[in-house]
């Protein structure tokens, strides 16, 4: 009797143990699947596709900073007009976008680059990045929001000011 019920106690950590890894390797692919989905996107020019995975910090932080740029200039518009621009993908967007593309290339992450996965926390990930031609790694941010994972350009690559 008391074999049995060690055997079914056995077998009751297995299970709730594989239910515990197929959930957390479920995690682990869609923060995976955002960056690289992002960086896919980048590739290919699908930039309303690449917005849609961005975090809201940095959709806000990318618009302040073209709108700040952009009244520099004697060209002075407004902060909606900069907002809108990119909420319809227009115009600013798609310069905005041609022009990141052109000083980063994105294949050096996604052909040139390790990926590992790093500490997922609540709604925080991170994905450390080892580009071959670096010493150091680099980190990728991931955020839940509003139920989906949103990677943070911003938050990953942007420096402090």
């Amino acid at each position: 009797m008391f074999s049995k019920n060690l055997i079914i106690i056995f077998i009751f950590f297995v299970v709730i143990s594989s239910t515990v890894t197929l959930h957390a390797d479920k995690i682990e692919d869609e923060i995976l699947n955002t960056a690289e989905g992002f960086f896919i996107a980048l590739k290919e020019k699908r930039f309303a596709d690449a917005w849609e995975l961005l975090t809201v910090k940095s959709k806000n932080t990318i618009i302040s900073e073209v709108y700040k740029d952009i009244n520099k200039t004697k060209a002075k518009i407004g902060n909606g007009v900069v907002r809108e621009e990119f909420d319809k993908k227009g115009d600013l967007f798609l310069i905005y976008w041609n022009a990141f593309v052109k000083d980063f290339d994105p294949s050096t992450v996604l052909e040139q680059s390790v990926w590992n996965m790093g500490e997922i926390k609540d709604n925080k990930a991170t994905i450390i990045l080892q580009y071959k031609k670096t010493e150091y790694p680099a980190e990728l941010k991931i955020y839940k929001e509003n139920g989906k994972w949103q990677f943070g350009l911003v938050e990953s690559f942007w420096t402090r000011k």
